[in-house]
């Protein structure tokens, strides 16, 4: 309470705000208000404003300063408790609640948090854990964990009226939260982490308790703060949904696999009933362009019979992937940002991924299903979705191979545009549509059956109607899914947190769409079984097969607390009699490259030119070597902007003493250690054909020095999300015998970061870094291959990224280049120190199964470098990173333009950039 006198005090606009504030006469506090330790706690007092200071857990005391400083009798009374008193021990909060009930003229308005579906869902596990990290453990969450417990609570404390609504029913809620705003809010930035808003509004509640002589409204009663929503399952007006029977419990079993791929917001691919891929998406990282397959490890030449989408396909999120068949599936739209929506399509035939005729519009969250149009041709129907600028459109659109792509129009029937519904067909051209979200951010309760004819001219037509019969409460971002115990619904948000048992409802109890007649929809509950954690089916993908359905992918970001993955995959497994097609104990994760995979491509191409050896002869320039003797001397060649290698320093006892078992011993054999583990002879960064394994460190120097292709690069041991690696903190038994030499005292004043790396087999991937870094190099033998930052639009490094997915090296001849441009080679021996220029492009591969270096990083600039975290020294440049906001401001700039005007103006900006970037590069320094 002082620091809040303090700050009133320092600024005349809260003075003026809170009125003339009491003092002595001599412009000073009065005495008695600049204590707390006699009297009165008030530390300041004005005509408006008193400041108390007070424990809240001495009612007495608070009661007596009240009432002689205040009169709070005589006043009307709002408490406001925003997340505070849950801090407080449960019995002083409960009795804090109680003494203010005993005012007549009294609210109590709290925002807290509360636990709607138990401490076990994975939302409610990553809050809890936050606030212990903390030091502030939530208390009272846990003696009232749901909305009708704190009503009461309150209650029971002697209040008339108490109202409790989360904020995702006040958010629903058009009299609480009106339409215009939630547009308004559009406008101010492009959103769409709905389903992480549900979740963290879902689990905080606002609470508003009177003492007046009103009675607490009627559940019915219009004009309640609380909305007294129906169950999840919503009763059909003529039937009741009958009870599951028991021989229809699906058992949810979690995949064993050492991978943990987090991938949220990607789509499935069903290459076949024992073979699944899950493309794009989002990562810890950013969006993917990379492909995870699940399949039977059983089956032989796994990796030939199916091809991943290629790596040209640029990395999006909510795209779908449409089967037409059992060997062709399209891929269509996606997003980059909110307001930047995406309408390339991909076709998979016959092995190959091909691209052909875009969607009409850019899509993302749009729903996509397949469906028999006439006898032979099948189709792709779509509908709805977010197009750029993040606008909701209605439209419904279907493709044929034959004809590309046609606007569906509906002869009856029409829908709000919406997106993030779920389609499904449960005949050759008839479906369901369901759920979704209003352009305002409300959910869309109603259930639709749509049903493809022909228009006038052979156009395509559409009926629609709304299946009044079938009421289920809405859900956003769920997947529709046939399998043997009829059309299911998983996953995704409604109007109140979804209970574990009602995550997967199944609408129809007929199995693989074989609706005869009429559509009978009947909601029932299916009580599942599940081994380990509880999964978040939110941004998951589903792909079914006949006898089982994979669920894979998901996750959200926790508000401030922090991210929650899916780390594996569950397979839904139905006891109906039959055998799955694939064993759960042999359905795994496999790692397999794209089918165009741009290394290999270069592989095959540059053979037929020139052999790795002429290419390494020709192409490469030796890197130069120095031996310097001064600061000023490293400074120089520094300046000059070039790599180059220095011999003969002094680096400290680690050249003589650092051994296997030596390092082993003074690490701690027992040390945790994160590797990255791969079975290629290339760590690719975008692809991600490695895993985070956590091992103890003598078991990884163990398989190193046996040849395992695992890489160590050290971590901060404290805080390794949110600090750089610093060698001597975090090797304290090292530290003393790895030094930087005084030449290099520009390094060691101006360090960012110090890892330690220990590589075995493996080359690292090519990337650049933003920070001038050193490189020392302490045992083994290495191969740097380095490329001028010019260079970097070669070799096709995502926007926003510093790591290509090409590979440098050859696959079988150690060190030896493959990619036919002009660069530097180094190779590097025990002592020798690399200084790397920033943004230069490397990659590394050793000549021994075990190399051991440290790598500092250090500010060779004055001024550039981004604000904020950098753990790793390659964040691009401030600038940099400006630009890329100023490009997509410039491209939402010409949506109102029709596209070949737009397109057209953006080449030409393209082209004045590149002048532009020649012009800077020939500027004197």
């Amino acid at each position: 309470m002082s620091k809040k006198r303090d700050i009133i005090l320092e600024h005349s606009e809260l003075q003026t705000l809170v009125g003339p504030i009491q003092s002595d006469g001599q412009d000073r506090l009065a005495p008695a208000l600049q204590s707390t330790d006699s009297g009165l706690p008030i530390s300041i007092r004005s005509n408006r404003y008193v400041g108390v200071g007070c424990d809240l857990r001495d009612i007495a005391r608070l009661s007596k300063t009240l009432e002689e400083g205040l009169q709070i009798g005589d006043c009307l009374v709002l408490c406001s408790a925003e997340v505070s008193i849950t801090y407080m021990d449960v019995d002083a909060a409960d009795a804090l609640i109680t003494w203010a009930a005993q005012y007549d003229n009294v609210r109590f308005c709290m925002l807290e948090q509360l636990l709607p579906q138990g401490q076990e869902h994975p939302f409610a596990q990553k809050m809890m854990q936050h606030f212990v990290n903390l030091g502030t453990p939530l208390r009272c969450v846990q003696k009232y964990p749901l909305l009708q417990d704190q009503e009461e609570r309150f209650l029971r404390a002697g209040y008339r009226s108490v109202q409790a609504r989360t904020l995702w029913q006040l958010w629903q809620d058009q009299s609480a939260v009106a339409p215009d705003l939630r547009l308004h809010l559009n406008k101010v930035e492009p959103f769409d982490e709905w389903e992480e808003f549900a979740l963290f509004s879902s689990h905080y509640f606002i609470l508003v308790a009177m003492k007046g002589s009103t009675p607490s409204p009627s559940p019915n009663n219009q004009g309640s703060l609380i909305p007294k929503y129906p169950n999840l399952i919503c009763q059909p007006p003529v039937s009741k949904p009958r009870s599951i029977p028991v021989d229809d419990r699906v058992v949810l079993n979690a995949l064993s696999s050492q991978a943990k791929h987090r991938r949220k917001f990607g789509a499935a691919i069903p290459f076949s009933d024992q073979t699944i891929g899950i493309h794009g998406g989002s990562g810890d990282k950013g969006r993917l362009n990379t492909t995870t397959r699940y399949q039977n490890l059983d089956l032989e030449a796994r990796d030939a019979k199916f091809s991943n989408p290629p790596i040209d396909i640029e990395a999006r999120v909510c795209h779908t992937i449409t089967a037409l068949d059992d060997r062709k599936f399209m891929l269509a739209g996606g997003r980059t940002s909110p307001d930047k929506a995406l309408h390339e399509c991909w076709l998979y035939c016959s092995g190959r991924w091909k691209p052909v005729e875009n969607l009409p519009i850019p899509l993302y969250r749009h729903g996509a299903t397949a469906v028999a149009y006439g006898t032979v041709d099948a189709g792709i129907l779509v509908f709805g979705g977010k197009t750029t600028g993040g606008v909701v459109v209605s439209q419904w659109f279907i493709w044929r191979e034959a004809s590309g792509w046609e606007e569906v129009c509906s002869s009856s029937g029409k829908l709000l545009p919406r997106f993030g519904a779920t389609i499904a067909s449960i005949s050759a051209r008839r479906g369901i549509l369901l759920g979704g979200m209003t352009e305002d951010g409300i959910l869309c309760d109603e259930v639709w059956e749509w049903t493809i004819g022909h228009g006038k001219e052979t156009n395509t037509t559409l009926q629609l109607k709304v299946l009044d019969s079938f009421r289920i409460a809405p859900r956003f971002g769920a997947f529709l899914a046939w399998s043997p115990v009829g059309l299911l619904i998983i996953g995704g948000i409604s109007t109140s947190l979804i209970p574990l048992e009602e995550e997967i409802l199944r609408l129809s109890n007929e199995a693989y769409g074989k609706v005869n007649g009429s559509t009978v929809f009947e909601p029932t509950a299916i009580s599942i079984d599940f081994d380990g954690h509880r999964p978040l089916l939110i941004g998951h993908a589903v792909c079914a097969s006949r006898d089982a359905l994979l669920i894979t992918g998901g996750g959200a970001v926790c508000f401030s607390f922090g991210s929650y993955w899916n780390i594996t995959a569950w397979t839904l497994q139905f006891s109906a009699g039959c055998e799955p097609n694939f064993p759960v104990q042999h359905f795994a994760e496999v790692v397999v490259p794209p089918y165009n995979d741009p290394a290999r491509e270069l592989h095959a191409e540059d053979a037929e030119r020139v052999s790795p050896a002429a290419q390494s002869n020709n192409m490469a320039e030796a890197v130069q070597r120095v031996r310097i003797e001064s600061e000023a001397d490293f400074n120089r060649l520094m300046d000059e902007g070039l790599p180059f290698v220095m011999e003969g320093l002094d680096l400290g006892e680690c050249m003589t003493d650092w051994t296997v078992s030596e390092l082993v011993r003074k690490i701690s054999p027992d040390r945790l250690v994160t590797v990255h583990q791969t079975q290629d002879c290339h760590m690719n960064f975008q692809l991600k054909n490695f895993h985070y394994v956590k091992k103890p460190f003598s078991q990884f120097m163990q398989e190193v020095c046996d040849g395992s292709p695992q890489y160590l690069r050290s971590l901060n041991a404290e805080k390794a999300a949110d600090e750089p690696a610093r060698f001597a903190d975090d090797f304290p038994g090292l530290s003393d015998q790895f030094h930087l030499p005084p030449q290099l005292a520009t390094v060691a004043r101006n360090q960012h970061s110090s890892p330690l790396r220990i590589s075995g087999p493996v080359n690292m991937w090519l990337h650049y870094d933003v920070m001038a870094n050193v490189l020392c190099t302490i045992l083994g033998e290495k191969v740097l291959v380095l490329y001028p930052p010019l260079d970097a639009v070669h070799f096709k490094i995502p926007p926003g990224s510093s790591s290509s997915p090409m590979a440098v090296f050859h696959p079988d001849q150690r060190g030896s280049v493959v990619y036919p441009r002009h660069h530097i080679r180094a190779v590097l021996k025990k002592g020798d120190i690399l200084y790397i220029p920033p943004l230069w492009l490397h990659s590394a591969s050793p000549l021994d199964n075990l190399s051991v270096s440290i790598n500092v990083f250090f500010r060779n600039l004055v001024s550039g470098y981004a604000a904020g975290r950098d753990v790793y020294g390659n964040r691009d440049f401030q600038a940099y990173e400006n630009g890329r906001r100023h490009v997509e401001k410039i491209v939402k700039s010409m949506e109102g333009l029709p596209r070949e005007i737009a397109s057209t103006y953006l080449a030409r900006l393209g082209e004045e950039l590149i002048e532009k970037g020649e012009n800077f590069r020939q500027k004197p320094d």
